[in-house]
């Protein structure tokens, strides 16, 4: 067994996923990153020591329970799991969506962290470990056009307060961390289409989205022992989205 704690990070080739893994890395964890693309995620694996790469769709219940059992042959414990891998989704208003757009959206986004969590907790149980996953804060703030999007963190959301509740007395913490708006490639094609890249803009207090460091510098606090007495918790990191207010205009302006 290891004498490092060891972090299975999910969706670690990019994004807030890659960012949450070089962070804990440079704390003294053994990170494992999983997701599809295999070319990414050994990217991800030049960034810093400690990281090595397992490609794989954690949306499949065997691939889950795959990666777990190899991360315990390997390194005999786990003590973090980040849920951090998701997909927009179509983005389309409601009434073109189709029951696959739904169905896709919920198996990525929703399936895939259960799935993962499910498989991890007996590992989990055994080091007294932590799970955060990443939601968004469209779990609580409606957005148009990405319906399946925001109803799968919602779910998510609300799955991490139902496992909060029943892994707490195994010893195993549960938190979600809603971002607003972050840099990424999911999310980069948004700003570029709309002429916002590198712009100042009015959807947060604080006039910019995150950068991916920013929202893994909240995971690892999650995960690590200075978050000892939260369990069950959303922990919102939109740079005031939630309660920004728009001027009073008209609605044509």
């Amino acid at each position: 067994m290891t004498a490092a704690r060891v972090a299975l990070v999910t969706g670690g080739g990019s994004g807030v996923g890659r960012a949450t893994a070089v962070k804990l890395s440079r704390e003294g964890y053994q990170v494992v990153i999983v997701g599809r693309d295999g070319a990414k995620l050994d990217e991800t694996a030049t960034l810093a020591a400690g990281i090595v790469s397992i490609p794989a769709d954690m949306g499949s219940e065997t691939e889950a329970s795959r990666v777990v059992q190899e991360i315990e042959d390997r390194f005999g414990r786990l003590d973090a799991l980040v849920n951090a891998h998701g997909v927009i989704g179509p983005v389309k208003p409601l009434e073109e969506l189709d029951e696959n757009d739904w169905l896709s959206t919920i198996q990525i986004n929703l399936m895939g962290p259960i799935r993962t969590l499910s498989a991890a907790i007996p590992a989990l149980e055994r080091a007294g470990g932590a799970v955060v996953n990443v939601v968004s804060i469209n779990a609580l703030q409606a957005e148009p056009w990405v319906a399946p999007y925001g109803v799968t963190k919602s779910g998510l959301l609300g799955f991490t307060q139902y496992a909060a509740m029943e892994l707490a007395g195994r010893g195993v913490r549960v938190n979600a961390v809603l971002p607003g708006w972050v840099r990424s490639p999911m999310s980069d094609p948004f700003f570029d289409e709309l002429g916002l890249a590198g712009k100042k803009i009015s959807t947060n207090l604080l006039g910019r989205p995150a950068e991916p460091e920013e929202i893994a510098e909240v995971i690892s606090f999650l995960v690590g022992p200075g978050a000892s007495f939260i369990s069950g918790e959303g922990i919102v990191a939109d740079g005031g989205q939630r309660i920004a207010l728009a001027p009073l205009r008209a609605a044509d302006d």
